[in-house]
């Protein structure tokens, strides 16, 4: 027969010899465990420390990195700025060389000038007298009167410049190449008529057989919105009327001997505004 109590103790015998066998082979290796664990804890320690002083070395590198950067910035901005500087002191070199020549201009110039403020009164007159009674006369003539105005303007000591034109007093070299390049011929009777016909307080008649005249006025007035009417179209006076109202200008072409009546206050300027037309 077999007995329980010696089966329980036979087998908490068998137990604790299995226990003491992997107890003597577990417990080394526990010992050799906590001892890596201690030394791997020890390492990483060393290895935190040696990151952090890494760190710090590599952010006084980038310090360093960027304070190089900005003295390499800084001296690109200095070269570039004294190549400027080197630039504006060449240019103004030139600059100075060149208005040295300017200044016998200039002063001629500033001669012409005082010199045209005294004259004004009689180039004023002349200019006046040109736009009266030039209309009519040829060149030659325009020429003979100019001549003879300037010869009594001296003889009753009034200033007047020699040689004076009219279209020197009421005009400008810019003026008159825009109109030249609006198809105004580069003759002066055709620049003094161009002058009656922009200056003059009455409306201008122009005998234009070439079309010269009309061409001009054309190209001139073309932006403005110009009016084209002749004396037959059956609505002129309609037409007339209106560019008048909102300011536009009007050619009248192919006018005969005689005008229509109608047109008398026009010629006249007998017209008003109101409501600002």
């Amino acid at each position: 027969k077999v007995s329980k109590a010696c089966t329980s103790m036979s087998m908490w015998v068998r137990a604790m010899d299995i226990y003491s066998r992997v107890y003597r082979t577990v417990e080394p290796k526990r010992a050799k465990l906590a001892e890596a664990e201690a030394a791997l804890e020890k390492t990483m320690s060393a290895l935190k420390e040696k990151q952090d002083k890494l760190a710090e070395v590599e952010s006084r590198i980038a310090d360093l990195q960027k304070m190089y950067q900005d003295s390499v910035d800084a001296k690109q901005e200095l070269e570039n700025k004294q190549q400027q500087t080197a630039g504006r002191l060449g240019r103004a070199d030139k600059l100075t060389a060149a208005l040295g020549s300017e200044q016998v201009r200039w002063a001629e110039t500033v001669k012409d000038f005082d010199q045209q403020v005294h004259d004004v009164v009689g180039n004023v007159f002349l200019a006046a007298a040109c736009v009266a009674y030039f209309g009519a006369f040829t060149s030659t003539y325009r020429q003979e009167l100019v001549e003879g105005w300037i010869t009594r303007c001296k003889e009753l000591e009034i200033p007047v410049s020699e040689g004076v034109q009219l279209a020197d007093v009421l005009s400008t070299p810019y003026q008159i190449r825009e109109w030249n390049t609006c198809g105004l011929p580069r003759d002066q009777l055709s620049t003094e008529n161009a002058v009656l016909v922009t200056c003059g307080r009455r409306w201008p008649l122009m005998i234009d057989p070439q079309d010269q005249a009309n061409t001009w006025i054309r190209q001139k007035e073309g932006k403005n919105g110009l009016q084209i009417i002749k004396l037959t179209d059956p609505n002129f006076l309609r037409t007339l009327e209106n560019a008048i109202r909102i300011g536009q200008p009007v050619l009248l072409e192919e006018v005969g001997e005689t005008l229509d009546p109608s047109l008398e206050p026009i010629l006249l300027k007998q017209t008003f505004k109101q409501g600002g037309r």
